[in-house]
């Protein structure tokens, strides 16, 4: 759950590295297909946004796992947080979320990238922008998973998540959604049963876990949220 900060904790994440905005040329027909959707019919404000990279795309079952809360899907494949930060302003500010789930770094850190504080940054960046926004907002951040196609790089994914889990401890409104625990088996690595055949995307026995600890989260972030 997040806390208040002290202005000494806070200054620690002042003094990291910042991630420079950067949308690859690849992903802007993604992007330019949402705008080209919103332009038609404009989502509703206030519902829960979930945005990130491919695990958040291919959750073909959103809607029906986070019912009643109404949701929108911004994920777009491959994306790494210097992107999902790029658009900021074409998919995620229109729809002036209450709530916005995350998930993004994976892709930052693959199976080679030892940089977890950047791929952190990337997260604390996005996350304080959307406070600037709206500083009522409730985030919700999904750690960067354990899988079997990047296990070799776990030790800077797993750095990554707990710099963002210690931010989210220190910030009202933020906070850290343990889907790693029930996804690793009794001698702490992946459980194979719940990835597609490439060993990196989440199949349906996946996405049930990942229901099971985030639903609840977005399901009590609701009901602080003013619907007037």
């Amino acid at each position: 759950m997040g806390a208040c900060a002290s202005q000494n904790r806070t200054d620690l994440f002042a003094e990291m590295r910042t991630v420079t905005p950067e949308l690859g040329t690849w992903h802007e027909a993604e992007i330019a297909a949402f705008e080209q959707h919103d332009a038609q019919v404009m989502p509703a404000p206030k519902q829960a946004l979930f945005i990130g990279s491919s695990s958040i795309r291919m959750w073909n079952t959103l809607e029906r796992d986070m019912a009643p809360v109404p949701v929108l899907n911004r994920g777009f494949g491959g994306s790494k947080t210097p992107e999902v930060l790029a658009v900021f302003v074409r998919i995620v500010r229109p729809y002036e979320p209450s709530i916005i789930v995350y998930y993004c770094g994976d892709n930052d850190l693959g199976t080679i990238n030892t940089d977890s504080e950047s791929a952190a940054m990337g997260y604390i960046q996005f996350d304080r922008l959307a406070r600037a926004t709206w500083p009522d907002v409730q985030s919700i951040y999904i750690p960067i998973k354990p899988s079997l196609a990047r296990w070799s790089n776990w030790d800077a994914m797993k750095r990554a998540n707990e710099i963002v889990q210690h931010y989210c401890e220190m910030t009202d409104g933020a906070f850290y959604a343990d889907t790693v625990t029930p996804t690793l088996v009794a001698d702490g690595t992946p459980d194979p049963s719940i990835f597609l055949g490439d060993g990196l995307h989440l199949n349906e026995h996946g996405y049930d876990i990942w229901t099971g600890v985030i639903r609840p989260m977005v399901l009590e972030a609701w009901s602080r949220v003013d619907h007037d």
